[in-house]
């Protein structure tokens, strides 16, 4: 097939290159074009096989992942340059905004789950198309999209951060380069239509999500939902929770 979707997985651990393969080896839109332990290597292979897709860890030897995506932007045009999904056990707040802000499309936290990384790629880069980007839902459907998936998702109406987060995600879903920077870009205009502080929306909306996610876990984490509750060990940052809200609402519906 010439229209497969062409990956490279980079991490220095053997283990989760090898865990990663074996997850997207047998699918035949995907195909690992190249294995890397190292930034330079990425770097390198890249140039080569141009693929569309790098799954890219931020702690690399040589190079990390954040100079491997400023590297790849300073030596290669725009339309050779692959998309990439930030797989990494590092996902502080800020971890996650510098990597989105340096170039990442997507940031998942290890461990992660394999049917959901399938997904995020093939969402991403479909095989023969191209994803209408300016075909968006009405205000209103996104809207509806986005109460109902709160509820789904166990985000209680009665938290003030309910109304922060809804908020949020529609604010990003209107204008994705939003969610380059969340505390920069969505936390101020939220906190100017309610008259508070960016930190109080910040800390309200960690709370709301901390509390369902906990709520998740009590119990099992439901297969579609782990793409955005990621693990029972950690919870997801509000940048991860956003991001992951954001690209349900676009493609609901989309296979």
């Amino acid at each position: 097939m010439t229209d497969r979707i062409k990956v490279i997985v980079a991490d220095d651990n053997d283990i989760t290159r090898e865990m990663i393969v074996d997850f997207i080896m047998d699918d035949p839109q995907i195909e690992v074009v190249a294995l890397a332990a190292d930034g330079r290597e990425t770097i390198d292979l890249i140039k080569k096989h141009r693929p569309n897709i790098v799954l890219l860890d931020l702690v690399m030897p040589m190079v990390d992942g954040l100079s491997v995506m400023e590297a790849v932007a300073e030596e290669m045009p725009v339309e050779m340059r692959p998309q990439y999904i930030v797989v990494s056990a590092a996902a502080s707040e800020d971890i996650v905004n510098q990597a989105l802000q340096t170039g990442a499309a997507y940031f998942i936290m290890k461990p992660f789950d394999g049917e959901a990384l399938l997904r995020r790629i093939k969402k991403m880069c479909k095989p023969g198309e191209e994803l209408d980007k300016d075909k968006k839902p009405s205000l209103q459907e996104v809207e509806q999209r986005v109460v109902s998936l709160l509820k789904e998702l166990g985000v209680a109406p009665r938290m003030i951060g309910y109304k922060y987060l809804k908020d949020a995600i529609i604010c990003a879903v209107d204008d994705m380069d939003r969610l380059n920077s969340v505390t920069k870009n969505v936390y101020p205009l939220i906190a100017d239509k309610y008259d508070t502080s960016p930190n109080n929306v910040e800390r309200n909306i960690r709370y709301s999500i901390g509390t369902a996610w906990e709520r998740q876990c009590e119990t099992e984490i439901k297969d579609e939902y782990k793409d955005v509750y990621y693990s029972r060990i950690k919870r997801p940052t509000n940048s991860e929770f956003i991001v992951s809200c954001v690209e349900r609402v676009l493609y609901q519906g989309k296979k």
